[in-house]
């Protein structure tokens, strides 16, 4: 049975003041599986890293970035051409988003000629299955911008 210990506050004289969180980004959260995509999605939102607008397939996703900018893309590569596209489109500068917007994909697998097309994409975190949830939320805070990368306890 695992003890679980309350943490302990900061003594009153430590010089270490808490650090104001960075605002939650606008993230395009591209996943076809129903409790996954729900559940990253709230528990980005609750942590504030990322106000995310939930898409279940890559052809929405394209309709959707020629019309409105997103400060960070998180991708399934299950649609794996499509994907590739719509990273290529972004990366051309075809989008609203910015051409150098940080993106990571979740995969199944990622073989030699995917692993340096994401490369030559300036993909900047590739999860691969299965993964935790834990993981995902590591992968969003890094993709936001400024010194902090860790999301934050709550």
């Amino acid at each position: 049975m695992a003890v679980i210990h309350a943490p302990q506050p900061l003594p009153a004289h430590s010089p270490v003041a808490p650090l104001p969180a960075a605002p939650p980004i606008e993230l395009l959260l591209v996943e076809p599986q129903f409790l996954l995509r729900r559940t990253v999605a709230a528990v980005a939102r609750d942590l504030r890293l990322a106000n995310p607008k939930e898409l279940t397939s890559i052809e929405q996703a394209l309709s959707l970035v020629s019309v409105t900018a997103f400060d960070a893309l998180f991708l399934s590569l299950d649609e794996e051409d499509a994907a590739l596209e719509l990273m290529s489109r972004v990366r051309n500068g075809d989008t609203r988003c910015a051409a150098d917007i940080p993106i990571a994909v979740t995969a199944a697998a990622c073989g030699t000629p995917l692993a340096l097309r994401l490369k030559h994409l300036e993909v900047r975190r590739l999860l691969l299955r299965p993964f935790k949830v834990k993981g995902v939320l590591d992968a969003i805070a890094a993709l936001r911008p400024g010194p902090a990368q860790a999301p934050a306890a709550a």
